[in-house]
Formats: C-alpha cells, structure tokens, sequence
C-alpha cells in the first residue's frame, strides 16, 4: 500500500514538473519529415446530465449518458466554442463537445513517422487521465521513444507545454497515458507521435496507422487509465474500464509505395 501512495505521489510531481511554457516545436527535425498520407476526422460527443445544476460540474455525478458521433468538417466549423446548455424547466444540463482528430504517416527518407493530433473546440469539462494511441501493422516496430505534447492555454493568456505522459508499447501499436490540465482553459491540444523501421526483411508495399482518442467522462485512477492495449482496433480497453471513457470512430490512414 505505502508503495502504491509512493508512486502515486511521485506520479503527480513528474506532472506537474513536466509543464512549461510553450516553446517551439523542433523545427528543424520537423522539416525533414514529409507527409506522405493524412486524415482528420470531426466529432461530436453529446452528454445529457440529470439532476445538474452546472454544466461545468459534470465530473462527478454518475448516470450521465454519452454518445459520441463522427460528423462533417462543415459541422464541426459551424459548431459553437460554448457548447454548454442548462434547461431552464429542470436542473438537467446537456454538453456538446467537437474535437478533431488528425493522423499521419511522414518520412524522412530513412524511416517512417506516425503521429496522431487532437485539437479541442470545446475545453471538457470532465478532466481526469485520457489515452493516446496509434496502431499499426506487426511489420514494423517502434524506433527510439515516443513524444507527446499537450499544449493548452488559460483565459487569462498564458500558455504551457507539458510532455508529461506514461506509455505502453504493445505488438501492433503504442499508447499513452495522461492528465488533462484543470483551470479555466481556452485552448487545448494533444499531439503524440513515434518514429517506426521495418520488423521484416521484406520489401513493404503498404503502411497503415491508426489513431485514436479516448477521454475519460468520469474521474479514474491513474492505474487504471493504464488498463489497456493498442493495435490495429485501435485503443482497446479493459472491460474494467470501458464505461469511463467515450468511443470514437478511429482515423485510418494509409500509405502505398515501396519500402
């Protein structure tokens, strides 16, 4: 138990030592990649909330029922950035979440770069430890460590990066474990990427990587936001805790050549 405390506190340290102020990606390194294949997907996650009387206290009630829904690019930019009703006949509150995910395969000429994107329009109320991943085929493997950022900004104007973040490297992808920052936002992005070589002699004719997202709509342990696995699915989550998280449809995307 003393050891489970110490992790814990240990966890939250790392956290919170790993936010600093925005700076600029690597630009450099960044130029060397070509993006030779790429999709973004748009959704809509609606959550109806009984018995509420704040739509910005959403976290911890349970009984709220979510359904998540993959929509236009033109619904999503018509979307409003408030997205958060309170009925005035009851104290029954409804939100509406859009975020956007982009997926994508570069390379620099030697080895191959995956990386998955998500831009929020609406800041979540809920906070607590979501997951990151992309899953690819078994005939490539992992190369080096993977890279996450989580940009966000205040409404009062200051802006902070953290790579703070726990992965798992499975047989057929790579997810991420992290917290979501609390305080009043007025922008938030995650960005998780990883560089892949060949895990076979042959001449690869095609790649595929596929992103995905999942939040968490109710408050879980970091542990258990661990209990999970990645692959070409998608995340895949442990019947222990499916019932915390959203479901999106995953972003595939594909690349034909020789390599």
């Amino acid at each position: 138990m003393k050891k489970n405390w110490l992790y814990f506190f240990l966890s939250i340290i790392v956290f919170s030592l790993l936010a600093l102020p925005v700076h600029a990606e690597n630009k450099q390194e960044e130029e060397q990649f070509e993006v030779v294949s790429e999709v973004t997907k748009y959704y809509k996650t609606v959550t109806y909330h009984p018995n509420q009387i704040s739509a910005y206290s959403l976290s911890a009630k349970s009984g709220s029922i979510s359904k998540t829904y993959e929509i236009s690019e033109e619904e999503y930019n018509a979307a409003p950035v408030d997205a958060n009703i309170i009925s005035p006949y009851s104290s029954a509150s409804v939100s509406t979440n859009y975020k956007k995910m982009t997926t994508s395969i570069a390379t620099n000429g030697s080895y191959y770069r995956y990386k998955n994107v998500l831009l929020w329009k609406n800041i979540p109320s809920t906070r607590s430890f979501d997951i990151m991943g992309i899953g690819y085929y078994k005939t490539v493997k992992i190369k080096g460590t993977p890279t996450f950022q989580q940009e966000y900004c205040y409404t009062n104007g200051k802006c902070y990066t953290s790579g703070a973040h726990s992965y798992q490297v499975f047989a057929a992808g790579v997810g991420t474990t992290f917290s979501l920052p609390t305080g009043d936002l007025s922008s938030l992005k995650q960005t998780f990427y990883f560089d892949v070589e060949k895990n076979t002699t042959l001449t690869l004719i095609s790649q595929e990587a596929y992103g995905d997202y999942s939040h968490a709509q109710k408050s879980i342990s970091f542990e258990n936001a661990k209990k999970y696995s990645v692959n070409g699915s998608g995340i895949v989550l442990d019947t222990s805790i499916k019932s915390y998280y959203d479901e999106i449809n995953r972003a595939l995307v594909e690349w034909i050549g020789n390599w």
